[in-house]
C-alpha cells in the first residue's frame, strides 16, 4: 500500500475548468490540480455582497435616527425637570428613543448576519482551487466522471506500507524497527529492507495472527508498486534459544497439558510438563521443562505410566 493515499472530493458544485495534472505525474504539497467553474456560487457570492452593502447603509441610517432620538429626549427629559414639558410629551419622546434603538440594534444584527453569510460563500469560493494535500504521484482522476465521485486520488509512494500476519508462536520475536526483508515472488533474489513501524498488540481469534505493519523504501529499481503482493522473511534468529524434540515425543495424557516421557538412568519412565512453542513442521519447540540432555521416547502409548521400567530395542 502507499504510505499516504487520500481521494479528493469536490466541496462545491461547479464544472471543471481547467485540469492541470496527468495520470501518474509527480505533484507537491499544495500543488494546484485543478479549478472548478461555479457560477451558481458566484452569483449568490455577488448577491451576499450586496445584500451586506444594503444592511450597512441600513445600519447608518438607523444609527442616525438613534442617535437624533436620543438627543431628542435628553432635551426634554432636561427641560420636564424645569417643568416646561409635560409628562405625556416627555414619554413620547422617551418610545421615540427606545423605538430607533430597537432598529439600531436589529440593523446591526443584519450587518453582522449578511458579513458570515458573504465570509461563508467566500470561504466556499476558495474551493474552486483543488489542490494536493501531501507530495506523491496522481494514481487516479475522474473528471469526466460523476458528480459522486472523487476528482482525484494521490498515492505518496516514496516508501510503502505492508501488512504481513505474524502467527502466534513467533510475536514474542517482533519488535518495533525490526529489519524484514521484502521481495517480489517472481524476483526473489532483489530484497528490499523494510522495517515494523506498527505492531497491532491483538491476535486475530480464527487465524491466530497479529497484524504488523512495514515501512518499505521506494528508490525506483525495486519494483514495487501498490496493489503488489510481495513476501517477507522475518529473521528470528538469535532472539532466543530453544530446544526442540520430534512432535510423537508430545502426549497429553488426558489432560490440557502436554508433557514427554523421559528414561531415566535406572531405566524408569518419568513423565515432564512441557511448555509447546512454534510448531516447525517435523520439531515442535519447547519452550520451557527441558535441560536438553534427556532422553526421551518417541513412540508412546497409553500403556506408558509413570515410573515403569522399560528396555531399549534396536531398530534397524
Amino acid at each position: 500500500k502507499p504510505f499516504l493515499q487520500t481521494e479528493i472530493f469536490s466541496r462545491i458544485n461547479g464544472l471543471v475548468k481547467d485540469r492541470y495534472v496527468q495520470l501518474g505525474e509527480k505533484v507537491k504539497k499544495g500543488q494546484l490540480l485543478a479549478e472548478i467553474d461555479t457560477p451558481d456560487l458566484d452569483a449568490e457570492a455577488a448577491s451576499s455582497k450586496s445584500a451586506l452593502i444594503s444592511a450597512q447603509k441600513r445600519l447608518m441610517e438607523t444609527k442616525y435616527q438613534y442617535d437624533y432620538a436620543a438627543r431628542t429626549y435628553e432635551r426634554y427629559r432636561n427641560s420636564s425637570q424645569d417643568g416646561a414639558i409635560s409628562a405625556q410629551e416627555l414619554e413620547a419622546k422617551y418610545n421615540s428613543f427606545k423605538t430607533s434603538e430597537m432598529a439600531y440594534e436589529g440593523a446591526k444584527a443584519d450587518v453582522e448576519k449578511a458579513r458570515e453569510d458573504l465570509n461563508r460563500l467566500t470561504a466556499l469560493q476558495s474551493y474552486k482551487r483543488v489542490t494536493s494535500p501531501f507530495d506523491g504521484v496522481i494514481s487516479k482522476y475522474n473528471i469526466d466522471a460523476s458528480t459522486s465521485t472523487s476528482l482525484f486520488e494521490v498515492q505518496q509512494i516514496d516508501k510503502f506500507r505492508a501488512a504481513i500476519f505474524v502467527p502466534q508462536s513467533y510475536v514474542r520475536f517482533i519488535k518495533d524497527g525490526q529489519d524484514v526483508d521484502v521481495y517480489i515472488p517472481e524476483n526473489p533474489s532483489l530484497k528490499v529492507k523494510g522495517k515494523i513501524s506498527q505492531i497491532s498488540g491483538k491476535l486475530d481469534s480464527v487465524s491466530r495472527t497479529m497484524e504488523v505493519v512495514l515501512v518499505i523504501p521506494n528508490d525506483n529499481k525495486s519494483g514495487f508498486y501498490s496493489g503488489l503482493y510481495v513476501k517477507t522473511n522475518l529473521n528470528l534468529q538469535g532472539k532466543q534459544k530453544f530446544l526442540t524434540v520430534n512432535p510423537s515425543c508430545l502426549t497429553t495424557l488426558a489432560g490440557p497439558d502436554q508433557y514427554v516421557a523421559e528414561v531415566k538412568p535406572d531405566s524408569a519412565i518419568h513423565f515432564i510438563k512441557v511448555k509447546q512453542g512454534r510448531d516447525l513442521g517435523d520439531r515442535i519447540e519447547i519452550l520451557e521443562g527441558l535441560k536438553g540432555d534427556e532422553m526421551l521416547i518417541t513412540n508412546l502409548t497409553d500403556e506408558l505410566k509413570e515410573g515403569q521400567k522399560v528396555k531399549f530395542k534396536e531398530v534397524n
